[in-house]
């Protein structure tokens, strides 16, 4: 009789905790059901200022040392006297840093002149500038600096490359090693970029297309994403960029295109819905409606 009560107990204390477990979970169930019924709330994304871009600070940072004023031309102040130039020195400028016609292209201004040619496959200019004493090749700061390949043939690998010959080909056709055409090819690019610097101002765009291309990296483990800003009409690249997915590197590009535009230039902007592209957008061109 005693086994058959602590049985039944057993029974009745089973059924309980059955109840109670089941209860809760129908609740649970049903609270779970009415709160995915509700529509969430949309985020609101707040808009940025040039203080949350890092570049921007940076920038800013380095704009309160003076900039250096135009020198007087060296013709005023060497005189009249001695022979006049015969060799055109427009768009060269001393390479020495510490001399104070560094960067100036005006052969109005600047002092260089001509200082002889060397070279044993073709002549190449020499340069000297008056003012420092440096003197320099017309080479420089060029994929052909310090080639003794002529000039001709370096400019057209790169060009029959750009055409999708191969390297191999090239290097059966005109003797070139393959390794020295990959050499040639990276100067390229190189210089390619120091072009686009210094030629890609004050752009007046209408229309400006931001995207970012997932690139595959050979012998790399990490994703590899190639920013492009195109514009729509003429479909020119000022802006393009290897990196990460990232809100920085949304910020570098849109920091970038904003100092490639005209002062007061603000294009369309058309995206993929990136929310980092609203964050660099709004921090650079101010909040639009």
């Amino acid at each position: 009789m005693k086994d058959l009560l602590v049985i039944l107990g057993i029974l009745i204390l089973c059924f309980e905790l059955y109840r109670l477990l089941r209860g809760n979970w129908i609740r649970r169930f049903l609270k779970k059901k009415k709160g995915a019924a509700q529509p969430r709330k949309p985020h609101v994304m707040k808009p940025k200022s040039e203080r949350d871009c890092p570049f921007c600070m940076n920038e800013n940072g380095r704009q309160g040392s003076p900039k250096p004023e135009m020198p007087t031309a060296w013709s005023l102040r060497k005189g009249r006297g001695g022979p006049k130039k015969k060799i055109s020195t427009q768009g060269y400028f001393c390479p020495n840093k510490e001399c104070e016609y560094y960067g100036i292209t005006d052969e109005n201004i600047h002092a260089l002149v001509g200082y002889g040619s060397h070279g044993k496959q073709e002549p190449i200019q020499d340069f000297k500038c008056r003012a420092c004493r440096k003197k320099f090749t017309s080479r420089r700061n060029t994929i052909s600096y310090r080639l003794k390949t002529q000039s001709r043939l370096v400019e057209k690998i790169p060009w029959l490359l750009a055409l999708g010959v191969d390297a191999s080909a090239l290097e059966e056709v005109f003797g070139v090693r393959e390794i020295t055409i990959r050499t040639w090819l990276c100067r390229s690019g190189i210089q390619s970029k120091k072009l686009h610097e210094r030629f890609m101002l004050e752009l007046e765009l209408i229309h400006v297309q931001l995207d970012e291309l997932w690139a595959n990296m050979k012998r790399s483990n990490q994703d590899m994403w190639v920013w492009v800003v195109s514009d729509a009409t003429t479909k020119i690249v000022p802006v393009i960029q290897v990196g990460g997915r990232t809100q920085e590197m949304a910020y570098k590009i849109v920091h970038e295109l904003k100092g490639r535009l005209r002062a007061g230039c603000v294009p369309v902007f058309s995206t993929d819905g990136l929310k980092n592209y609203f964050y660099a957008l709004t921090a650079h061109f101010g909040r639009w409606e």
